[in-house]
């Protein structure tokens, strides 16, 4: 491209943007197949207040619910930079993880849905759990690794979830987090979510817990976010 054409081609952009605020949005979405913009939640404590960096504490797995009412996810405090990285996929597909966010990048969140057989946290039990560096997991003798104990996928969460061991075709979807006034947002999804075949999968006990499939696709605007140990009963590991 010459530079009479860039300089069109930016005028064009800019003039677009000024009448579709979204264009951008848009515009990435088509150059990056595997982003999926949804409304953007603000994080908050149980008690209603924004979540700021310094209650994650590190090491520590804590759930959410986004984009939707029914859809868990993990937030973890690494406690050190996370680097962005190619995500590479088993179908020759790949998209670029841009790492950790607050004030040392050492924030990261990620669907708890195994992209496996979409086992998540549930109020009873979570099967799907983040063995921080102080604790092996016994079946494999790793640690700082998130595992899955119902077929033994293992996901690395300091390389934008990556599967490295199991039968888990994709890494877990990515949660696009960005930190504003000390407030943390979750913005979009990166990656395979599966969500659709989590709905389908899971329909009756969604309408169960939600009163119907409706209600449990509600997209959220706020997210509370809790240690997992307040949400499931009882955390299985192995």
């Amino acid at each position: 491209m010459d530079r009479r054409s860039f300089i069109k081609s930016c005028s064009t952009i800019a003039v677009v943007s000024a009448i579709e605020p979204t264009f951008f949005s848009k515009l990435l979405a088509q150059e990056n197949s595997y982003l999926t913009q949804f409304k953007k939640a603000l994080l908050v404590k149980e008690n209603g207040e924004p979540i700021k960096e310094k209650d994650l504490q590190p090491f520590k797995q804590y759930i959410f619910f986004y984009p939707y009412k029914s859809t868990p996810c993990y937030i973890i405090n690494l406690d050190t930079e996370i680097k962005p990285v190619e995500v590479k996929l088993v179908d020759g597909g790949s998209y670029k993880w841009n790492g950790g966010v607050g004030s040392k990048k050492s924030i990261v969140a990620y669907s708890a849905i195994c992209s496996h057989q979409w086992m998540y946290p549930t109020k009873d039990f979570s099967m799907l759990n983040y063995y921080p560096p102080t604790e092996k997991s016994q079946t494999t003798e790793k640690s700082n690794i998130i595992q899955c104990c119902a077929h033994m996928s293992i996901f690395d969460p300091q390389k934008g979830c990556e599967v490295l061991e199991g039968p888990a075709p994709y890494p877990l979807a990515s949660i696009v987090l960005t930190v504003e006034d000390d407030k943390i947002y979750a913005n979009a999804v990166l990656g395979r979510h599966q969500f659709e075949e989590f709905f389908d999968l899971y329909k009756s006990d969604l309408i169960q817990q939600y009163g119907s499939i409706n209600a449990a696709k509600e997209l959220v605007e706020k997210a509370t976010v809790m240690e997992v140990g307040s949400y499931a009963k009882e955390q299985i590991k192995c």
